[in-house]
């Protein structure tokens, strides 16, 4: 009789274990079940027209990344090891293709980094780079259906303070793979943690760069747009673009490596092509990233409203 019962309580206990962990992960997307959320992304995702959307975006990010690169660069002068590990970061996450391009692009303007250099990256670089983030704003305001009511000049602010940030969290993961190595042994060495702490270090970068980018999409998502929405480290929305953009950059460089037919049509602007879609995914999926956040909010309740509001303009939530 008391195994019956501890059977029983046991059943009970694992069903309503699962019915939490349910209930949580519905939590996190504002009640709606994956099937729900995605039924409404892509209904809302048809309706804003995401395609055109990313295509947009793939254009201003062309024109901003080398620009950003410059920047990056230029800020990294005091350490070389650390530029390679930046040129390390993009040709990991680059399609194959346009790593070369990357890579003899970084090398020249690496090797003629100089005073003025710095000065025009610390300043025509960042305006240029802050270019396209503002393209992502407007873009992220259509997708959570809210007007720009902010003024021109603070919406530039936001958009350079995006880059700065962005900017910080690119310098510190470079950084920290150029001397982490050191870093575990010397906390391997303090805290008694023996040679495991440091074979497991590698795998530790990966994590921590999956986290800061993570993060550094909540906060996109929640600066950029005009919306009023609360503070959250991680939001389904920086998951999902997160995950997308990992996921389609890998079925991307395998469609590269068997269908060279690109390479016969576009010749040596091949790469550019490359690089250009890339970043077509890359749009669309921080585009549908902010339709999913739109959706979690508007299911949870809490409507999306404008934080800012031009003179004549309303106030109006989705």
């Amino acid at each position: 009789m008391p195994e019956r019962i501890e059977r029983t309580l046991g059943h009970v206990g694992h069903r309503y274990s699962r019915r939490g962990a349910r209930s949580a992960g519905q939590s996190f997307l504002g009640g709606l079940t994956f099937i729900e959320l995605a039924k409404r992304v892509w209904s809302e995702a048809s309706e804003d027209e995401a395609t055109s959307r990313a295509a947009e975006l793939a254009f201003y990010f062309l024109l901003a990344f080398f620009p950003l690169l410059i920047f990056l660069i230029s800020i990294l002068g005091f350490a070389p090891s650390a530029q390679d590990r930046l040129v390390d970061y993009l040709t990991k996450a680059a399609p194959p293709e346009a790593t070369g391009l990357l890579r003899d692009w970084v090398r020249d303007v690496a090797s003629k980094t100089t005073g003025s250099l710095l000065s025009f990256s610390l300043l025509g670089s960042l305006w240029a780079a802050s270019s396209g983030m503002e393209a992502l704003m407007r873009t992220l305001n259509i997708a959570y259906e809210v007007e720009e009511g902010r003024p021109w000049w603070k919406s530039r602010l936001v958009a350079i303070g995006l880059v700065l940030a962005l900017g910080i969290f690119v310098i510190g993961g470079a950084l920290l793979i150029v001397y982490g190595d050191a870093l575990a042994a010397a906390l391997a060495g303090w805290f008694g943690l023996g040679e495991v702490f440091a074979a497991i270090w590698p795998y530790v970068d990966y994590l921590i760069g999956l986290a800061l980018l993570m993060v550094g999409m909540g906060m996109i998502y929640y600066l950029a747009p005009n919306a009023e929405q609360r503070w959250r480290w991680i939001t389904p929305g920086a998951v999902f673009a997160v995950v997308a953009a990992v996921i389609a950059s890998f079925l991307f460089s395998i469609y590269l490596r068997y269908a060279r037919s690109y390479s016969a049509i576009y010749g040596s602007l091949g790469a550019v092509i490359v690089l250009m879609l890339w970043f077509y995914i890359l749009g669309l999926a921080i585009f549908l990233g902010g339709e999913v956040n739109a959706e979690v909010e508007k299911a949870a309740g809490r409507p999306i409203r404008q934080k800012e509001n031009r003179t004549g303009s309303r106030r109006h939530s989705r």
